[in-house]
């Protein structure tokens, strides 16, 4: 188990409730631990996108507005399918 240290952190009211009505289920032990277990995957991908973009180098100006437009294209086609339509 890794070391842990306490820390303060402030959270939207709702998010709070639905953190902890969660723990109530018992689907986390505690308020820490589901934090933890949801911060985790992105702190991983953080640590590959670092490592990548210090072998190859960071996407550039072109390629992060091209991403941006296939994201936004992608969540309204999304959008529209649930809509019942097609974008």
């Amino acid at each position: 188990m890794s070391k842990t240290r306490q820390i303060s952190v402030t959270l939207p009211e709702d998010l709070i409730e639905a953190i902890k009505q969660a723990v109530g289920r018992g689907e986390e032990r505690s308020v820490s631990a589901y934090i933890a277990h949801r911060l985790a995957p992105g702190a991983a991908m953080d640590a590959l996108f670092s490592e990548w973009d210090a072998e190859r180098g960071a996407p550039g100006a072109d390629d992060l507005a091209w991403a941006g437009r296939e994201l936004d294209r992608a969540l309204e086609a999304q959008a529209a399918a649930g809509r019942g339509g097609v974008a």
